[in-house]
């Protein structure tokens, strides 16, 4: 369905956000070189690395949009839309070809020019809209806005962009103490697109069961290891991606409330932005930046649309979201079905139309990996649900299945409703990081004290209630799976600012009526009120975030760092990836964390079934498992004791046959001791490293 002509769309223009954007990074980035010049020479050649996928992918999607007939849509539409369409196709793009074994550079490089010349052709057409849109500004807006919206405003967030990328600038493995230091990084965020470069295609992975979750963020970690021919070294430009997610998605909530007054949309971007979470996930190599921008973008394109090409496009990127992280098809793809249900003025057969529009959509863009692990394992969502599709492919068995289960609920401490709530309290309000913050949430629900509600606000009430019971009764409650209750917050923070006017504007598309156009912020004291909240609140957010940055933050480190062997802790690198031969293979046991590992490793993450286990098992005496070692080729074993040690002490559990009795009967038999590495911070046994005897 075509869009109508630009005249009759309502926008502002595009260039003061050019104007801001350019402005902020300037700003950041002095204020980064001033602390770290190593800090700042890294961010500008990973963010130059990141650009070269981000880049293309945005022209990608420009070129969807008008193939789709929706290019006469306002510039900042059209690029929100454009970089969601875009970055999702792309990495849709990675994961077929990758299938294929089509993982070459020169092909890839190929795509990504064809890519970013299409979409250079498409910016042109955007400047001559931008100079339209600036007539369709509304003389009501420009009176009735007086909560300050230019540049300087926009400052006040640069701070926590300075900190976002002196965490990105550091390497994975690094940071936070919260997760491991990147723990799941160095397993399977970027462990599995090494892998499969190394490998040349996508294949299933028997011995790490994340490798079947959906990855659209990781593919663009994929791409960019393809694009600079390193994989090892790609892991900061990873970071930048991730950044680079969470930018846009603050500028997707600055367009979706840019609809409602030029302030609702400055309050929502600095809600957002001025959060620590935005900040703090940039430092990770993590795929929550994607669920949010997907899913802002699928929020943003159903909230302001009746027409069934905006339903497509809302269920295209919440498809998306969920090719992200599987939670998302419970906290995003779900509760916006739930509003393309109930939006009001339509008929019954409408409303069921329009959802099916939606969910249409959203299976589309989500099934390539539906249709991924059906082949490889059985399951369409492996590993979840597997009780159900009882699916048992190399690597796994019942055994594994519950131990997943159980690995993944809440811990029973927390499984009354009066714990549940109190987790939440401590996750989300009382998190010791302040990562949410008092502010935004004062502004969210403080905000719909004293105003008329409309149907916005209940459709956004409507999908933080789902999220927030899902996120309290389906999952196991850690803090980071609370992430997507950000889009309803920030965009809930902006409509605190809005109340009920005389006369309605048009949507975007030109139908219908949009709602919460400012009538009377002359009511100086709610535009006061959300000035301190939202200054006070920031200047809380900062302070506990540059606390965290300054206790965990290592400004200035390096990758080579952990893999010579340098940081404490990691010494064991130096002797795998200098001292043995390249032609080493070696078993790791008890760590999953390979992605320094220089030489070739295997390894089983703890859910997955061990083959040293099995073989162990299977073995009449420790001569058998030494044949057995030496038949599949292993040189060296390296054992992690405290990995171990914590594995089996948490509720994940770990093989109880590997034990220090296992090796020392193994080292009777032949296993020869190479080197004991000390903990960094107890006396206990670390590390060891043995040969296995030709």
């Amino acid at each position: 369905m075509a869009e109508p002509p630009a005249r009759d769309l309502h926008t502002g223009s595009i260039s003061p956000a050019v104007k801001v954007i350019a402005l902020s990074l300037v700003v950041s980035l002095s204020a980064v070189a001033a602390i770290s010049r190593f800090a700042f020479f890294h961010i500008v050649l990973d963010m130059t690395a990141a650009a070269l996928v981000v880049l293309p992918g945005i022209g990608l999607g420009l070129c969807v949009l008008s193939l789709l007939g929706v290019h006469r849509l306002p510039p900042r539409w059209q690029l929100l839309l454009g970089a969601a369409l875009g970055l999702g196709l792309l990495a849709t793009l990675v994961l077929v070809f990758g299938l294929l074994g089509w993982l070459n550079r020169p092909l890839w490089v190929g795509i990504l020019m064809a890519c970013l010349t299409g979409g250079l052709v498409r910016c042109r057409g955007l400047r001559r809209l931008s100079r339209v849109d600036e007539e369709a500004a509304t003389v009501r807006e420009r009176l009735h806005d007086r909560f300050p919206t230019g540049a300087k405003t926009w400052m006040f967030a640069a701070p926590f962009l300075v900190l976002g990328l002196l965490a990105a600038s550091v390497p994975p493995g690094f940071i936070w103490s919260e997760e491991g230091f990147g723990y799941d990084v160095l397993e399977y965020h970027l462990q599995m697109p090494r892998e499969y470069l190394q490998a040349g295609w996508i294949h299933y992975a028997p011995h790490n069961v994340y490798a079947s979750f959906p990855a659209n963020v990781e593919m663009l970690y994929l791409l960019a290891m393809i694009v600079l021919d390193d994989s090892v070294g790609a892991g900061t430009a990873a970071n930048m991606i991730h950044l680079v997610l969470g930018v846009l998605t603050i500028f997707a909530v600055w367009v979706i409330g840019r609809e409602w007054s030029p302030a609702a949309g400055l309050i929502c971007a600095l809600a957002l932005a001025c959060c620590g979470w935005p900040a703090y996930l940039s430092g990770l190599a993590y795929v929550e930046h994607g669920v949010l921008f997907f899913g802002m973008a699928a929020a943003g394109a159903l909230l302001h649309t009746r027409s069934r090409v905006w339903f497509s496009l809302s269920g295209a990127c919440a498809g998306f979201a969920c090719g992200c992280k599987y939670p998302a098809m419970a906290m995003v793809a779900a509760p916006l079905a739930l509003c393309a249900l109930l939006l009001p003025g339509r008929t019954l057969n409408r409303r069921v139309g329009d959802c099916a529009v939606f969910l249409v959509s959203a299976l589309a863009t989500f099934s390539p990996w539906l249709i991924k692990n059906q082949v490889m394992t059985g399951n369409p969502v492996f590993p979840l649900a597997n009780s159900w599709f009882q699916a048992s492919p190399p690597g796994w068995g019942e055994d594994e299945t519950q131990r997943w289960e159980e690995g993944h609920r809440p811990a029973p401490s927390e499984q009354t409703a009066t714990a549940r709530l109190g987790a939440a309290w401590h996750h989300i309000l009382g998190d010791r990081y302040q990562r949410f913050g008092p502010m935004i949430v004062l502004l969210a629900l403080g905000g719909l004290v004293g105003r008329p509600k409309e149907r916005t606000d209940w459709l956004l009430v409507l999908i933080l209630g789902v999220q927030f019971t899902v996120w309290l009764f389906a999952t196991h409650l850690y803090a980071r799976f609370a992430v997507p209750l950000l889009i309803p917050f920030s965009l809930l923070a902006g409509r605190s600012l809005c109340t009920r006017g005389r006369r309605r504007a048009p949507l975007p598309h030109g139908r219908g009526q949009r709602d919460g156009v400012p009538e009377s912020l002359g009511k100086d004291a709610r535009l006061k009120v959300v000035t301190c909240i939202l200054l006070l609140g920031g200047a809380w957010n900062f302070a506990f975030a540059a606390k965290l940055a300054y206790d965990e933050l290592p400004v200035g480190a390096s990758a080579s760092w952990i893999y010579e062997g340098a940081v404490p802790g990691y010494e064991y690198f130096r002797v795998i990836n200098r001292e043995l031969p390249e032609d080493a293979k070696i078993l790791l046991v008890g760590d999953a964390r390979a992605f320094y590992s220089l030489r070739r490793v295997d390894y089983c993450v703890v859910f997955n079934r061990s083959p040293l286990v099995e073989a162990v098992r299977a073995a009449r005496g420790p001569g058998d498992v030494m044949n057995w070692l030496k038949t599949t080729g292993y040189t060296h074993v390296l054992v992690n004791w405290a990995e171990i040690d914590r594995l089996a002490r948490s509720r994940y559990g770990f093989p109880r046959g590997i034990t220090p009795r296992l090796l020392e009967e193994l080292e009777a038999a032949g296993l020869r001791k190479s080197q004991d590495f000390a903990n960094p911070t107890r006396d206990d046994r670390y590390v060891t490293l043995y040969q296995v005897p030709p």
